[in-house]
C-alpha cells in the first residue's frame, strides 16, 4: 500500500479532530476550546518535528515547501530566497478548498495553518504570515528566515 500524500494524512486527522473540536466549543466556549487545541496541536507538532533530531536550513526548506502540496492542486512562486531567508506566496491552497467542501472553513486556520508556527520555531526558524488563503484573503504569505543564533 503507498504511503499517504501529506494531504490525505491532514485531512484524514482533520476530519477526526472537527467533531471533537466541535464539542469543546459547545461546552468550554469558542475561545476557550481553541486555545487548548492550539496548545495541544502545537505540543504535538512540536515533538514530531524535534524527531528530525536537526534545525531546518533554508534549502531544505525550499525543498519541503514544494513537496508539501504533493498530490493537491497546491500553487505558489518564491518571491525570495537567501541563504537566510524564504519568502513564497501561495495563490492556491486545496486545503482551504477541503475545509470549504466539509462545511469547516472556520476550524482550517486552527487546525491547519497555525501549526506551521510552531513548527517552524522548533526547526529554528522564524515565520511571518498575514494572510492566508483559509481566510479568504486569496493568498498566504510565507516568510520564513533563520532565528538568530
Amino acid at each position: 500500500m503507498p504511503a499517504l500524500t501529506p494531504f490525505e494524512r491532514i485531512t484524514l486527522a482533520v476530519e477526526a479532530q472537527i467533531p471533537l473540536v466541535r464539542a469543546m466549543e459547545a461546552a468550554l466556549g469558542r475561545e476557550a476550546a481553541h486555545r487548548l487545541v492550539r496548545e495541544a496541536l502545537d505540543k504535538a507538532n512540536r515533538a514530531t518535528v524535534a524527531k528530525r533530531g536537526s534545525l531546518l536550513d533554508i534549502p531544505t526548506l525550499a525543498a519541503e515547501f514544494a513537496g508539501f502540496g504533493e498530490g493537491v492542486r497546491y500553487e505558489f512562486e518564491t518571491v525570495e530566497q537567501t541563504d537566510s531567508l524564504l519568502r513564497n506566496e501561495v495563490t492556491h491552497c486545496d486545503y482551504a478548498a477541503f475545509m470549504e467542501r466539509i462545511g469547516a472553513r472556520d476550524l482550517g486556520e486552527l487546525l491547519i495553518c497555525d501549526g506551521d508556527f510552531a513548527m517552524a520555531d522548533e526547526l529554528g526558524l522564524k515565520l511571518e504570515r498575514t494572510t492566508t488563503c483559509m481566510a479568504g484573503d486569496g493568498h498566504c504569505n510565507f516568510c520564513y528566515s533563520l532565528k538568530a543564533s
